[in-house]
């Protein structure tokens, strides 16, 4: 399969020319994309699977120095189990974000992919581990950041934030994300874009759901009748549980891990099933969770018990007034561009703008360059097409703001 790639290395550019010639919208006259290439190159060269703390602190070295060479102020925080996070502000001591544009350092990649799949171009389509989810739009942010229309830099308090634990999430990584949620007005979020010009207006929030079984143990053969079989219990729990998602609307919940017993003659004293939970707003979320619990602790068989639990309550991205003025605001930016009207979509999985909206965040997602294939390594893709007109709407996107402000 690789033998039929562009690779780029020292002279990658020679895949450079098969690209299209941009025009000069005035909002990215600067973009040069043999030099995006290079620097794009430069993170996809690092393995950096969620929970590799060398290769996200590596990562974050280079976003250190490459926005201070613009005169931005960066702090690291370190996330326990997943490396550094980065913080970059276009002014300094900001305490409060008037739009944050956010991104993730991490991939799902395993360790190693970095060279086993490195970055290849052909017919205008970048492949390579990481390169569309998130590297091709860490890149991006960096290019819009680099030349910052100047009423934007004038007017607003801009940050740019990098999560090294998107992908697998963490204690840490999640408690960073809050921290920085709170303090934000508007958040562009560079999660890769969705073919056929596709933007994210709302995303389901996930949660994985822990039901845990006790009953009592018993010899198979000489007195069955003394045990309390606790997988029994969550054979019957599992649909019991699952029947609660036809009562809400875009609910689901899976079933997709379980175990129980210990040998097959003894009869189980401990199961437990894991359910994948995904809503579309928060409401529902809290409904389904207080449905589940009721039916915990009513209980599904005589003498086990059943207890439901689950780390944190997670947030949808939902679809509010807020966000609906800055999708307004997108919109507008595509047209004055002349780019191609967004296409919004409401979709199932998860990303950091789950967790900007719940802290009350005006949330637009799948800003970044359009891209696919997300978690396999040989067929994932970035459209190099889309990164010089999403790099210019943001950078629309910024100066629009600030108008407003």
């Amino acid at each position: 399969m690789t033998s039929r790639r562009q690779f780029l290395s020292g002279c990658v550019l020679a895949a450079v020319p098969t690209l299209p010639v941009f025009a000069n919208s005035g909002y990215a006259g600067d973009f040069d994309m043999t030099q995006y290439l290079k620097e794009l190159k430069e993170l996809m060269d690092i393995d950096s699977k969620s929970g590799h703390i060398e290769g996200a602190n590596q990562i974050a070295d280079i976003l250190e120095k490459r926005f201070k060479s613009i005169g931005w102020t960066v702090t690291k925080r370190d996330c326990e189990g997943r490396g550094r996070a980065l913080v970059a502000t276009n002014t300094p001591d900001q305490t409060h974000y008037d739009v944050v544009l956010s991104v993730h350092s991490d991939t799902v990649q395993a360790v190693g992919n970095a060279s086993k799949y490195p970055l290849t171009i052909k017919d205008n389509i970048a492949h390579g581990a990481g390169v569309a989810d998130d590297k091709s739009s860490l890149n991006a942010v960096w290019w819009i950041c680099k030349k910052i229309p100047k009423k934007a830099q004038e007017k607003l308090k801009i940050a740019v934030i990098v999560n090294p634990g998107e992908e697998s999430g963490s204690p840490a990584s999640r408690a960073f994300m809050d921290e920085q949620a709170k303090k934000t007005d508007v958040a562009l979020v560079y999660e890769p874009g969705r073919p056929g010009n596709g933007f994210v207006r709302s995303r389901k929030g996930s949660m994985f759901l822990t039901v845990n079984f006790h009953g009592r143990p018993a010899h198979a053969g000489n007195n069955p009748q003394d045990g309390r079989n606790a997988v029994e219990a969550m054979a019957i729990a599992i649909p019991e549980i699952k029947a609660i998602a036809s009562k809400y609307k875009d609910v689901t919940l899976n079933a997709d891990v379980v175990k129980g017993g210990t040998t097959p003659n003894t009869i189980a004293e401990d199961a437990t099933v894991v359910f994948d939970f995904r809503f579309f707003n928060d409401q529902t979320r809290d409904a389904v969770l207080e449905d589940i619990e009721n039916l915990c602790k009513r209980g599904f068989a005589p003498d086990v018990t059943s207890e439901l639990k689950y780390v944190a309550k997670s947030s949808a991205l939902a679809h509010t007034e807020k966000s609906q003025k800055v999708i307004e605001v997108i919109d507008t930016a595509a047209k004055e561009l002349g780019q191609p009207a967004p296409k919004w979509m409401d979709v199932g999985g998860a990303s950091d703008g789950n967790r900007f909206s719940g802290a009350g965040a005006a949330v637009a997602c799948a800003m970044g360059v359009v891209g696919g294939d997300l978690h396999h390594p040989e067929k994932e893709w970035s459209d190099m097409t889309s990164v010089k007109p999403r790099i210019e709407l943001g950078r629309k996107v910024l100066e629009l703001l600030a108008e407003q402000k």
